[in-house]
């Protein structure tokens, strides 16, 4: 008895320790730590149209921060939030990825590759509005659909 004691003991410290520090710290506590991998490339494109440019500006939270109301999110099992989002044409959203994998998503025909709990700002254009951009993640189509609309001046 006393030998099974001390091994679940001891696996129960190494499970504290990997949760508490370790990579998924920040999805079970809500806090987020220095530990996990938070990119900082800021990617600009056009979903119409191809073409990328990088500019390393922003910390995640701070990005966040910016870009609430016009973020969306990819979870673990590739699912997106919001579903069915509206923006206006010429809007700046954040495609956020919230797993520990890799992901390749489309919006609109255009892929975006993000890194394992990384980001990339895209700026949500086109002709012909409204349209509905299909969003889809990995081997998983049709995951959302983007609203773009005309931006109208008054």
């Amino acid at each position: 008895m006393g030998k099974y004691f001390w091994i679940l003991a001891g696996l129960a410290i190494i499970a504290v320790v990997y949760f508490w520090g370790g990579k998924w710290a920040g999805q079970y506590t809500g806090v987020e730590t220095t530990t996990s991998p938070s990119p900082v490339a800021e990617t600009t494109a056009k979903p119409v149209k191809k073409g990328a440019t990088t500019a390393p500006t922003k910390s995640y939270s701070d990005a966040v921060k910016e870009y609430e109301g016009r973020r969306i999110q990819f979870d673990e099992r590739c699912q997106v939030v919001p579903q069915s989002p509206t923006y206006k044409n010429g809007t700046s959203v954040m495609l956020d990825n919230r797993s520990a994998s890799a992901r390749t998503v489309m919006v609109g025909g255009t892929k975006y590759d993000l890194s394992a709990f990384g980001y990339k700002v895209i700026t949500l254009s086109g002709s012909g509005l409204p349209k509905e951009l299909a969003v889809s993640c990995g081997s998983s189509g049709n995951v959302g659909r983007i609203l773009l609309q005309a931006q109208i001046l008054q």
